[in-house]
C-alpha cells in the first residue's frame, strides 16, 4: 500500500531551514531568502493568454497583469530588493509579435526590485529579445551550495527548481480540489507555478513522484 501524502496547508508564511539557510515559504507560491532580501518565483508564463489568442484560441489578456500584481504585492510584503525568476517567466516566442509586450513586462518587473532571469525552456526562444532589454540571464542562481534552476539536472546536492508545476488533489467539504503546492524534500524543493494561468501537474505523476516521495507538500 502506498504511503499517504504528507500534506500541510500553507495558510500563512512558514519559515524552514534548508541546508543552513533560512527560507520562507509563502502562500502565494513565492519563496523568500530573508537574509538575502531575495524573493524567488517560478513559472510566471507571462503572455500565455496572448500566445493562445495568436493561435486562434481567444483568452482574455488579463493573466499577465494579475500575475504581476501578485508579484508586486509579494515584493512589498517581503521588502525584497532582488527578484529571482526561476525560468519560464514568459510563455513563447509569439510574444515578440507584440512589440510593446516584452518591454512593458520587463519594465514592470524592474519597478520594485532588480529581476534576475534564470532561463527556462519557454524563455530560450526569447533570449536575444531579453538581452536587448538588458535583462540579467543565467543558467542558475546560487546561494552557497544551493543551486536554483529551472529544471532539475540529476546531479546530487541541494537544488530549488520549478518547471514541473506541482499540484495535489485533496478532499474538501466542497468536493475534491486540485491545489498547487511546494514539494520540500531533504535535498530538493520544487516550486509551484506562480503564474495565474500556468496550470499544474499532480505530484503522483511519474515526473514528480520521485521528488514527492517522503517530502512535505505545502499546499497553497
Amino acid at each position: 500500500m502506498n504511503k499517504p501524502l504528507n500534506v500541510k496547508p500553507l495558510l500563512v508564511a512558514r519559515k524552514i531551514s534548508f541546508h543552513g539557510h533560512r527560507i520562507e515559504l509563502r502562500p502565494s507560491g513565492a519563496l523568500c531568502f530573508p537574509d538575502l532580501s531575495a524573493l524567488v518565483v517560478a513559472d510566471l508564463h507571462l503572455g500565455k493568454a496572448l500566445h493562445f489568442s495568436a493561435a486562434g484560441m481567444f483568452l482574455p489578456p488579463y493573466e499577465s497583469d494579475a500575475t504581476l500584481q501578485k508579484l508586486d504585492a509579494e515584493a512589498r510584503a517581503t521588502g525584497a530588493d532582488k527578484i529571482v525568476l526561476l525560468g519560464d517567466a514568459f510563455h513563447s516566442a509569439r510574444l515578440t509579435a507584440e512589440p510593446d509586450f516584452l518591454p512593458r513586462m520587463v519594465e514592470i518587473l524592474a519597478r520594485r526590485a532588480a529581476p534576475v532571469f534564470v532561463l527556462g525552456n519557454h524563455d530560450r526562444p526569447l533570449t536575444q529579445a531579453l538581452q536587448k532589454l538588458s535583462c540579467a540571464l543565467l543558467e542558475e542562481w546560487r546561494v552557497e551550495n544551493i543551486r536554483l534552476r529551472h529544471e532539475p539536472d540529476g546531479l546530487s546536492g541541494p537544488q530549488i527548481f520549478g518547471h514541473l508545476h506541482p499540484c495535489v488533489r485533496v478532499a474538501t467539504r466542497a468536493g475534491k480540489q486540485r491545489r498547487a503546492c511546494f514539494v520540500v524534500g531533504a535535498e530538493k524543493i520544487v516550486m509551484p507555478a506562480f503564474g495565474a494561468l500556468a496550470g499544474g501537474l499532480c505530484v503522483t505523476s511519474p515526473a514528480l513522484a520521485p521528488f514527492a516521495r517522503g517530502a512535505d507538500l505545502h499546499l497553497i
